[in-house]
């Protein structure tokens, strides 16, 4: 509000300023061509050297027309608008840096995560490989001790195949014997057998009794533990008589 008000005493003093000059050069000017009209041209020369003078050096601006003060007013008012558009522009430019420097930021932050999980992604790679290559050779390693320990247990008489047949030769020599047996007997025999760690001898035995004999026999035994053992044994194999 301080501003308008000088504004507009600023307008005025330099209106009546303007206003009083031209008054004064109004009457110089009449004087001057009194002096002519009298004869005395010396006079009027002078006269007229000190009024180009004057008009050479102007003291003051007079506009066209009269600046009003709601002009000034209005002018203020747009100045000020201006300023103030000026103010917000520069602001949201300002906050648009501010967000495209974030941004930025983000961008790097995330690139270096990405960079350093492609790093770690390679090395658990590489260590895969490593692993997969140690792996490898130790399971060539293993058939290799396998291999040997079969040839092993069949120079000694001790693979499976070997046992089976050990097996079935003893079970052949006392299957006549057991199949004269009372069911009762054949049953303490078998029990016998088992408690002594021949449980694969007993079942054997077992297995070769016709299936009317096994059935008296299983039925004859006291310990229901050992009957499902034998019975558990003679399904796992085929049926020999």
């Amino acid at each position: 509000m301080k501003t308008i008000i000088a504004a507009a005493i600023t307008c005025i003093g330099l209106f009546g300023l303007s206003l009083g000059v031209s008054n004064y050069l109004l009457k110089k000017s009449d004087v001057d061509e009194t002096k002519l009209v009298d004869g005395d041209p010396a006079a009027a020369t002078t006269e007229d050297e000190s009024k180009l003078d004057v008009q050479a050096v102007p003291v003051s601006f007079r506009p066209e027309e009269a600046v009003s003060v709601e002009a000034v007013v209005q002018m203020s008012d747009s100045i000020r608008r201006m300023e103030q558009q000026l103010v917000q522009r520069e602001q949201r430019v300002a906050k648009d840096e501010n967000r495209v420097a974030l941004l930025l930021n983000d961008l790097q932050t995330e690139q270096e995560e990405l960079r350093a999980f492609s790093e770690g992604i390679d090395a658990k790679v590489e260590l895969l490989q490593r692993l997969s290559g140690t792996i490898e050779s130790q399971l060539a390693d293993l058939e290799d001790k396998r291999a040997e320990l079969k040839a092993m247990e069949k120079a000694a008489g001790e693979d499976p195949q070997s046992k089976q047949e050990d097996l079935d030769n003893k079970v052949n020599d006392v299957k006549s014997w057991f199949a004269g047996l009372e069911a009762e007997q054949a049953a303490d025999y078998l029990k016998e057998f088992a408690n002594n760690g021949k449980l694969e001898f007993a079942a054997s035995l077992l297995d070769k009794m016709p299936d009317r004999q096994k059935s008296k026999i299983l039925g004859a035994m006291s310990d229901p533990v050992l009957v499902d053992q034998l019975i558990d044994s003679l399904s796992s194999r085929p049926s020999k008589k």
